[in-house]
């Protein structure tokens, strides 16, 4: 399995929590039967998983002063879950490149979003990358 199917399972599962957020290692279980993912994968896909509900706020942090006629709030799920992973992975995952980070974000926005939200998602991920994190990954 790539690694772009695991960050897609794992867009997929945020999205869920989303809508239904108990009980997440129960679901995290029922996902992953639904939708395995080999074992070197399954790092992958839980990491992204795992960080990104443990540093939610700090993501909405960095998010929101970009978000330019929205509200986190008023912002579509799926857009903000894409964001929020995209976000992750250029702060805290070394071995991805924020370039590519923002690129499986687009792709994932051409899949389950709309064209306005892909060129958006694609605006804000750059604005975010030089203005706050610098091509710099910290922690």
């Amino acid at each position: 399995m790539k690694r772009s199917l695991a960050r897609e399972y794992a867009f997929m599962f945020l999205f869920q929590i989303e809508i239904q957020p108990e009980n997440v290692e129960g679901q995290i279980h029922n996902f992953l039967v639904n939708y395995p993912v080999s074992d070197n994968q399954a790092d992958f896909f839980e990491s992204r998983v795992k960080g990104v509900i443990s540093e939610k706020n700090k993501l909405d942090n960095i998010l929101e002063p970009f978000l330019v006629k929205w509200t986190l709030n008023r912002l579509p799920k799926v857009d903000l879950t894409i964001l929020r992973l995209a976000i992750f992975e250029m702060k805290y995952m070394q071995d991805i490149p924020n370039n590519v980070a923002i690129s499986e974000a687009v792709r994932l926005a051409k899949k389950y979003s709309t064209d306005e939200s892909r060129s958006y998602i694609n605006a804000i991920l750059g604005n975010v990358n030089r203005e706050v994190l610098n091509e710099s990954k910290s922690e």
